[in-house]
C-alpha cells in the first residue's frame, strides 16, 4: 500500500505552522500562492542536493523521488527548421543535459517503449548535422520547447513521446508530492522563511550569549 503525501497536505502543514507559532491570524494565502513558494523551494533545494552530493561522491545524482514521467503533446512540424516540436511540462532545471531531463522516448501500446531520444547540446547542432549520425531520433531543448528529428528524416507525426525528468511543479494539489521525506524539512524551512519576510511577521530570537546589563542603577 502506497503511503501518499499530497501537495495539499504540505500546504496545510505550513499554514498551520504559521498561524500557530506567530501572532498573526490574518495569514490566509491561496493554495496557488503557497504552491509558488513550495515550487521555488523545491527547485533551489534540489539543485543544492545534487551539487552538494557531487562534492561528496564525485558525480551527479538526482534523487529518484523527484522524477516524474509526462506524456508530451503530439509533436508538430516547424516548416522553417523542418524539425518536430512539442512542449515540456516545465523548463528543465539548471542541471547538465541528461540530469535536467533523464530521458525522452516514444511509446505506444502496440510497440511499447522505443529507443531513447539522443540529445545534442544546442551549440553543437550546427557542427554535428554535417557529421555522420548514429541511427535514431535526435533532440534539443530550447526553454520549454523540445525539438525532435530523425536521422533518416522520417516523419514523427502522431508518435507519442514521454519525458522522464525531475519536476518541481504541481499539476493537481491532491496528487502525491514527488519529494523525498528527508528533504521535507528543508522545503518547509525555506517556505517559512519566505512567508515571514513577506508578511513581516515578528519572531522571538533568544540570545543566551549576551552579557548581563548594568545592575547598579
Amino acid at each position: 500500500m502506497a503511503l501518499s503525501y499530497s501537495w495539499l497536505q504540505l500546504i496545510e502543514r505550513i499554514k498551520r505552522h504559521v498561524n500557530n507559532d506567530w501572532p498573526n491570524e490574518s495569514f490566509s494565502p491561496s493554495d496557488n500562492e503557497m504552491l509558488l513558494y513550495i515550487n521555488e523551494a523545491m527547485s533551489s533545494g534540489l539543485i543544492g542536493q545534487v551539487y552538494g552530493g557531487a562534492k561528496v561522491i564525485g558525480s551527479f545524482d538526482v534523487p529518484e523521488a523527484y522524477m516524474v514521467t509526462f506524456e508530451l503533446a503530439t509533436a508538430t512540424l516547424n516548416p522553417v527548421s523542418n524539425k518536430w516540436e512539442t512542449t515540456l511540462p516545465q523548463p528543465p532545471l539548471s542541471l547538465p543535459l541528461g540530469y535536467s531531463i533523464n530521458r525522452v522516448y516514444p511509446a505506444d501500446t502496440s510497440h511499447w517503449e522505443g529507443q531513447d531520444v539522443i540529445f545534442l547540446k544546442n551549440k553543437r547542432i550546427g557542427r554535428r548535422r554535417d557529421m555522420p549520425l548514429q541511427s535514431g531520433i535526435y533532440g534539443s531543448i530550447y526553454a520549454s520547447t523540445l525539438s525532435l528529428w530523425a536521422s533518416n528524416n522520417i516523419s514523427l507525426n502522431n508518435i507519442v513521446f514521454y519525458a522522464e525528468m525531475p519536476s518541481t511543479r504541481a499539476v493537481n494539489i491532491n496528487d502525491p508530492i514527488n519529494l523525498p521525506d528527508d528533504a521535507q524539512e528543508m522545503i518547509v524551512t525555506k517556505v517559512l522563511a519566505r512567508i515571514k519576510d513577506r508578511m513581516m511577521m515578528p519572531q522571538d530570537i533568544i540570545q543566551d550569549d549576551l552579557s548581563q546589563g548594568n545592575k547598579s542603577s
